[in-house]
């Protein structure tokens, strides 16, 4: 079976790094780079000190909203994040797809878990909780017309796992980061990377994605729970959990595979479902 282009590493691109060298103007440090193996993304620091991000999508496949979400985010002000300096675009007919490299500011800090899987609570200050907490708020007052979530999406979603079990209509959306996850933390000190899917979604959404992704860690996605009870104990941020078990229990059915999070998102599901009836 042929590689799949999901993990660049595993497959010839040094054409694509020279490109990207070519249009940003920059020596790419290819032994610190830092690739993917599920969304066919790859980055690496410069001689400049600035991060390169590279990427690519199947020309049917673009997404307005996401193929823009870096350049759009320079919008968003209040919430610690790197600097975009520019990108550029260009066809690869070849390989049947569009390659976009983005050039940004070097974050101070690394990712909490580069690979965004965590077996243990990192460890971070106090005021790093503080500062989350404040920057998603900051976040969630921004006014966008991007979209995130859908309405559509999410009744979907809920009403194929759980039937009519609950009424999965959002009355309050708010602005959100959409991928908020260790991978795309900083620490200790904070910033929010990976800014494609910004947009609308339901007040509590991000605070149920980085609870989604501290379940392996009982005490952490507790951790997560208490700090952001303000949003997450709403029926909104309820729903947005409840989407998020429903994506895992709809993987399950169609692959037949569990995961080290169904058990954990199964007894979520349960719960949420009795508070939100």
């Amino acid at each position: 079976m042929q590689p799949t282009m999901d993990d660049l590493s595993i497959v010839p691109h040094e054409d694509v790094l020279a490109a990207a060298e070519k249009r940003t103007s920059r020596a790419l440090d290819r032994s610190r780079g830092h690739y993917s193996r599920h969304n066919g993304t790859a980055g690496f620091p410069t001689e400049a000190d600035t991060w390169v991000r590279l990427a690519w999508c199947r020309p049917t496949q673009l997404s307005t909203a996401s193929w823009t979400g870096i350049e759009a985010s320079v919008a968003v002000t209040g919430v610690p994040r790197p600097e975009w300096f520019g990108g550029s675009l260009w066809h690869d007919a070849p390989r049947g797809v569009v390659w976009r490299v983005d050039e940004m500011s070097m974050a101070k800090a690394q990712a909490v878990s580069p690979t965004g899987a965590i077996d243990c609570a990192p460890d971070l200050p106090a005021e790093w909780w503080v500062e989350l907490r404040d920057a998603l708020k900051t976040l969630a007052m921004h006014n966008t017309d991007r979209v995130c979530v859908r309405q559509e999406h999410l009744t979907a979603r809920i009403s194929e796992v759980y039937g009519s079990a609950v009424d999965p209509t959002v009355e309050q959306w708010a602005c959100a980061h959409g991928d908020i996850g260790w991978a795309n933390l900083t620490g200790p000190e904070l910033m929010l990377l990976d800014w494609e899917s910004w947009g609308r979604a339901p007040v509590g959404y991000d605070a149920a994605c980085l609870w989604s992704a501290s379940l392996q860690v009982p005490d952490l996605a507790d951790r997560v729970l208490a700090e952001f009870d303000d949003v997450l104990s709403t029926r909104p941020g309820r729903l947005s959990r409840l989407l998020l078990c429903a994506n895992v229990a709809r993987a399950q059915r169609r692959t037949g595979r569990t995961t080290i999070l169904s058990a954990a998102m199964e007894a979520a599901a349960d719960d949420l479902l009795n508070d939100l009836a």
